[in-house]
């Protein structure tokens, strides 16, 4: 003979399965809480080329010198990432056979920020903030601008020759997706903003 539940036993089941429910979501934040809330609330950091063109300026000797920037930004302004690097993680370098082979160093480097001299080397990132990918002087290569560079560093592009570069920003509290950048300098010189474009090309590529 079936017998059907009251709607006292019915709401104690509803009660009960609550409470399991509740006592696994406690549980669950205890364990992977600081996570689920650095996807909830954490910064949100992302890493961008600021201008293919770079910028023109001077060294102290009146060299001119055309600097490249990468944009770190911080989309969720309410929630500052602390002690930011952007980090060199990997350099390519082409193959005879027109693939990219990877020369990374013996580990990852942290490149200055814009006006090394005056900012502070880990950054609180509310909005944004810039960072140097390199540089290329008047008669000299191009050079990526580590705040060390190693004995075995190959992060420069003599003329006629390329390299791709990855790089992330990296905060305590999160990190944006890598970005993968291509140099490449046929070896002239201009002043000129739209011709030393097309001398230099510095443009993100997908992998």
């Amino acid at each position: 003979m079936c017998t059907r539940m009251t709607t006292y036993e019915v709401w104690n089941l509803i009660i009960q399965a609550a409470i399991g429910v509740g006592t696994l979501l406690v549980a669950a934040l205890a364990i992977w809480g600081n996570l689920v809330r650095s996807w909830w609330s954490g910064p949100k950091l992302k890493i961008s080329l600021l201008n293919p063109l770079g910028e023109l300026t001077t060294l102290t000797d009146r060299t001119s010198v055309r600097y490249y920037h990468l944009k770190v930004k911080n989309s969720r302004k309410w929630s500052p990432a602390q002690n930011v690097r952007v980090i060199l993680t990997k350099i390519f370098q082409p193959a005879a056979d027109g693939s990219w082979v990877d020369r990374s160093f013996s580990g990852p480097l942290q490149l200055t920020w814009q006006f090394p001299q005056f900012h502070v080397q880990f950054s609180s990132i509310g909005p944004e903030d810039l960072s140097d990918l390199g540089c290329i002087p008047k008669g000299q290569r191009f050079s990526l601008t580590p705040y060390i560079v190693p004995n075995n560093f190959n992060g420069f592009v003599e003329a006629n020759q390329s390299i791709r570069v990855e790089v992330i920003a990296v905060a305590d509290n999160g990190q944006s997706k890598p970005v993968l950048i291509e140099i490449a300098w046929n070896g002239n010189w201009s002043d000129e903003a739209g011709e030393m474009s097309r001398h230099v090309v510095v443009k993100e590529v997908t992998g």
